[in-house]
């Protein structure tokens, strides 16, 4: 009898210590989760991504390109539709974000951070009145249509627990992916082509492939920049608005810090893909850390009131400058 209560003694021993180790355990992980919330919260206009505000009357038929002379990539054909106005709004904008924690050690872990944007794009069309050969007013309204904007974002950051300057332990930002995201099933962007001077890098797996803080992106100010971006469309013979924006900090919201620009179709490749060219002027702040992105909108979303929804893809980075680029 007394050989079977010791035994039960013990199992019972053991699990009160096995309990106890996961406990801590558990605690640990809601410790590191908590403490990475809190360092996202600190610098949340990093992790997120701008352009996709409420606007009102805006004009995107200016930068309809057909298409440009592969010799000048900066050159453009605008094509204006000589009956009608067009005009464009998103309202009611709202972005929720999301973020789950993978604990890989005590000291190392991985934050996935998704917004989901919804809002209402919405395309009016109106009456282009000639007034005499080369001015025009807009006349009475002619077509209105509303079309829902359903957006999911991703990015992935990779955090390690440092050092601070005094001595403190704190977890820190060190790499993250770059952010990618979709309205709409049809459109892609398949890669992004970041050229400084006679260095090529080929960005593809926007998802998994990390960056590092300290080492990001690097664009030339002196020499010659380009990016190249690769679109898929499902449908074939369709065309797309491409337009990036580049030149502001995270933490700066000047208006002049910003510029905002159109891509040039430049060809078709045999898999069907588009690809849009923009030479990109060089920025004169030296070893400074830059947000930009580049969104796709298929010309039907501007364009034809029976597409039904807004179709979108869009790519954020974190890139800085640097006087020479090194292939």
């Amino acid at each position: 009898m007394k050989k079977y209560t010791s035994i039960s003694i013990s199992l019972l021993l053991l699990g009160i210590i096995l309990s106890c180790g996961v406990s801590e355990n558990n605690n640990e992980i809601a410790n590191i989760e908590s403490a990475i919330l809190k360092a996202i919260a600190a610098d949340d206009s990093t992790y997120g991504i701008e352009g996709l505000d409420d606007i009102e009357d805006e004009d995107y038929s200016l930068g309809k390109s057909l298409g440009s002379d592969q010799s000048n990539l900066t050159a453009s054909i605008a094509v204006r539709d000589s009956n009608y106005v067009w005009r464009f709004a998103r309202r009611g904008m709202n972005a929720e974000r999301l973020v789950t924690v993978e604990v890989e050690t005590d000291s190392s872990a991985v934050a996935l951070i998704s917004h989901h944007i919804t809002g209402t794009f919405h395309v009016k069309q109106f009456a282009r009145v000639w007034t005499d050969l080369n001015t025009w007013e807009r006349g009475d309204s002619v077509r209105f249509s509303e079309k829902p904007i359903d957006m999911t974002t991703i990015r992935r950051v990779a955090f390690r627990k440092r050092l601070d300057r005094a001595g403190n332990e704190r977890w820190k930002p060190v790499a993250m992916t770059l952010l990618s995201g979709h309205s709409g099933g049809n459109l892609d962007i398949e890669a992004m082509e970041w050229a400084a001077e006679d260095s090529i890098l080929v960005l593809t797996d926007f998802e998994d492939v990390f960056y590092s803080r300290n080492h990001p992106l690097l664009l030339s100010q002196l020499g010659v920049n380009h990016m190249n971006i690769v679109v898929r469309n499902d449908v074939e013979g369709e065309m797309e608005k491409v337009v990036g924006r580049l030149g502001y900090n995270p933490r700066i919201g000047r208006p002049d810090s910003r510029s905002r620009f159109h891509f040039n179709f430049v060809e078709t490749l045999d898999t069907g893909d588009k690809v849009y060219s923009r030479r990109i002027a060089p920025n004169r702040l030296h070893r400074r850390h830059f947000k930009g992105y580049v969104e796709v909108v298929d010309y039907r979303t501007l364009f034809d009131h029976d597409f039904v929804v807004y179709s979108s893809a869009t790519l954020g980075f974190i890139y800085t400058t640097r006087e020479r680029v090194r292939p």
